[in-house]
């Protein structure tokens, strides 16, 4: 099994929870792959009671990265989310909760917040506090190499540095639910289509 399939049937499997009788309604999951490299599943579920979408990191992509940094930098992420209730980052990306008609707008929030976060002194300090504290209250269920110590000893460097090397071919992003193919289609590519794509090393050598 491929890892676009891998990442499908995980996404459906996390978003069948919003999707309410989702066997009687869903048709075959549609994917495709924008441009700049970021894999796209869209599943149309007219039983649903909503449009869900997930952002999901390929953790595989990313060589040598420390423990707890992806959950920091959701703490941080989150930080950057001020009046959307219905965004959240957490395990390894990022969860909006909303409807057809407003799914462009709620795409484009997410995109926005994604590309552009703003990670300073302060959300990184906030966020971290928060993730601590969700360690000590063990409210939820985090691999155990997140724990104080290791989300302890990672820095604001530390999590700007992994944020630098996120980018669109190295993620995935699912949208499911009660949504209509073209117009998911319509939102992701408002929201996510001019995502610049990394530059390798040697292509930045050969272009000197």
């Amino acid at each position: 099994m491929n890892t676009l399939k891998k990442i499908s049937i995980f996404s459906l499997i996390i978003l069948s929870a919003y999707t309410s009788n989702a066997q009687n309604g869903m048709k075959e999951p549609f994917d495709y792959t924008l441009k700049n490299g970021m894999k796209i599943i869209v599943s149309e579920n007219s039983k649903s009671t909503g449009a869900f979408s997930s952002f999901t990191l390929d953790t595989k992509a990313f060589h040598a990265k420390k423990d707890g940094i992806v959950e920091l930098l959701n703490a941080v992420l989150n930080e950057n989310v001020t009046e959307n209730e219905h965004i959240l980052f957490r395990d390894n990306g990022g969860k909006l909760s909303t409807n057809n008609a407003n799914l462009e707008n709620g795409l484009t929030e997410m995109g926005a917040l994604i590309q552009n976060a703003t990670i300073n002194e302060k959300t990184f300090n906030n966020g971290k506090a928060k993730l601590l504290t969700s360690l000590k209250m063990q409210d939820y269920d985090f691999d155990q190499t997140v724990n104080e110590r290791s989300v302890m000893a990672l820095t604001l460097a530390d999590v700007q540095a992994f944020y630098r090397e996120i980018s669109p071919e190295k993620t995935y992003l699912t949208v499911a639910g009660a949504v209509e193919l073209e117009t998911a289609k319509a939102a992701v590519k408002k929201a996510f289509g001019n995502w610049k794509k990394s530059v390798k090393p040697e292509a930045i050598t050969e272009a000197k």
